[in-house]
Parts: C-alpha cells; sequence; structure tokens
C-alpha cells in the first residue's frame, strides 16, 4: 500500500513542480497580452494614471485612416520582402559555396559569422558612421575613386530605405547562411551518387535533389526571418530615426513614437494588436505557400 501511494505521488510530483514554471510563462506572455488588449479598447494615456475611459473599436478605428500607419505598413512590407528575400539568395548562394572541405574553409566560416555577433546598437552606430554625409568612408571612397560629390544617404528619401536593407542583410545573412549550411550538411549523399550516375546536370541535382530536401530548413529559416524582420527596431531607429519624413517608419518604431513619445498607450496597443494580426496572416499565408506540394 504504500509503495503504491509513493508512486502516486510520484507520478503527481512532476506536475506539481511544473506550476511554476507555467505561472512564471502566463505571469510574463498572457498576463501582458491581456492588457494590451483590453488597454486598445481604452483612451489609456500613461501620462495620466487610472483613466481608463473605455473608448470602443475607436482607437482601430483612427488606425485605419492613420497616414503615418499605413505609410509604417508599407514601408515595412518592403524592408521585409527585400530583406529576407536578398539574405535568402545571398545565403543559398554562400552555403552551397562553403558547403565542401576545402583547405581554409573552417576560417572563412567562421570569419562570415562575425557580423551576426555584433549587437545592432552597434551596428547602426557603425553603419550610420560609414554613411555618413561628411566624413563617412562610403562617401570618402566614392570620391577618390569616381569622383562623386557627396551622397546623404540616410537624409534623402531614395537612399535611406536601400541603406537600411542592406544594413539588415549585411547581418543577418550569416544566419541564413549557417542555418541552410547546417540543412546542406545533414543530406544523404545516395541521391546525389544516383543523380550523377543519371547524368544529371549541376542545375538538376540542385533543383531536384537539394531543394526538395532543404524544404523543410528553408521554410524555418524564412519563416524565423520573416518574423524577425518584421520586429526590426534597433538598427532603423538608430540609423534614421525613421526618416527623412516617414519613407523609413516601420511598425515597430511607429508603434515606440506613439507609446513613448506622444505617451498615448491605449492607441499603441491597438496598432501593436494590428501588427500582431498582421504578422500572423503573413506568416500563415507563408507557411502555406511553402508547404505546397508544387514549390519545388
Amino acid at each position: 500500500m504504500g509503495v503504491r501511494k509513493l508512486k502516486v505521488e510520484s507520478g503527481a510530483l512532476k506536475y506539481y513542480l511544473f506550476i511554476p514554471t507555467l505561472a512564471i510563462l502566463i505571469f510574463m506572455t498572457v498576463v501582458p497580452l491581456a492588457f494590451s488588449l483590453i488597454t486598445s479598447f481604452t483612451g489609456y494615456k500613461a501620462t495620466e494614471n487610472g483613466s481608463f475611459a473605455f473608448n470602443g473599436i475607436d482607437n482601430f478605428v483612427r488606425a485605419w485612416g492613420d497616414t503615418n500607419i499605413r505609410a509604417a505598413f508599407w514601408n515595412t512590407l518592403t524592408f521585409v520582402f527585400f530583406s529576407v528575400g536578398i539574405e535568402f539568395v545571398l545565403g543559398m548562394a554562400l552555403a552551397v559555396l562553403l558547403n565542401r572541405q576545402v583547405r581554409g574553409i573552417t576560417f572563412i566560416r567562421t570569419f562570415l559569422l562575425l557580423p551576426m555577433m555584433v549587437t545592432p546598437v552597434a551596428v547602426g552606430l557603425l553603419w550610420r558612421w560609414m554613411f555618413n554625409t561628411d566624413y563617412g568612408l562610403i562617401n570618402y571612397f566614392a570620391g577618390a575613386w569616381f569622383g562623386s560629390d557627396p551622397i546623404n544617404w540616410l537624409g534623402e528619401h531614395i537612399y535611406a530605405m536601400p541603406v537600411v536593407i542592406l544594413v539588415d542583410v549585411w547581418q543577418w545573412t550569416p544566419f541564413v547562411v549557417l542555418s541552410l549550411l547546417a540543412g546542406l550538411q545533414s543530406l544523404s549523399s545516395e541521391p546525389y551518387e544516383a543523380g550523377n550516375i543519371d547524368g544529371a546536370s549541376a542545375w538538376q541535382i540542385y533543383r531536384y535533389i537539394t531543394l526538395p530536401q532543404l524544404k523543410s530548413v528553408i521554410l524555418v529559416v524564412l519563416l524565423i526571418r520573416t518574423i524577425d524582420s518584421f520586429k526590426s527596431f534597433d538598427v532603423v531607429w538608430i540609423l534614421t530615426n525613421g526618416g527623412p519624413g516617414v519613407s523609413t517608419e516601420l511598425f515597430s518604431s511607429q508603434i515606440y513614437r506613439i507609446a513613448f513619445k506622444f505617451w498615448e498607450t491605449g492607441y499603441a496597443s491597438a496598432v501593436s494588436w494590428i501588427f500582431l494580426i498582421v504578422v500572423m496572416v503573413i506568416t500563415s499565408l507563408f507557411i502555406r505557400f511553402l508547404y505546397r506540394e508544387d514549390v519545388v
């Protein structure tokens, strides 16, 4: 009887031990989400203690007609599309090139990962200095080699977004390379041997053998980078502060500006939930597209 009771208590013990972790998880995720959802239906401002006046869907209606929110939405889509797309193309090409055993390849792989190890704030400061109009290295070499006049890279609409995308590509392409390279090195060699025996070209082997086997890895990499790009804030804020005008204003920086510059907490919460819904819809469509049987 005592042994049976001990077994029952031991079996229940693991659930009791899980309670503190579950409580912390709820406190750190569910409670803030619930609070922000409730706040999004109010006119609450952080500078006005206790002013939780319910205003229905006024915040969401306001966001729908806010030109700054619309600009941030399209800027974010542009930033995510080009940065993730370029990172994937470059990452795949570099992963294929690095997936071979030659002398010094380990050093090259390690060196390639350095940008990913730098904090986003440091990356922003570094590239802001390099693109500085008066004493930046980019203008210096452009003037020395091509004799061109100094360009205000971060202060003109036509250049600001491409520069922001370039910096993001520089920092996060190594992550794509590392992930895809790990996937390539885990592939079985038998299909490649069969393809070579059948006389398949290098492109056919890549198209019909490599890509199908890497499908799940590609999905995970693109999903992670897409979600992470939607949340980008540090580098963009340091480089351009959302400018010039609103040409590089992303959803994340717009939410920050509403919440901590104008202190409209309720409105910021509503915009945050719109942002969350947009990301969820886009990533869901993205997953469905990549899981189609005819994608590769």
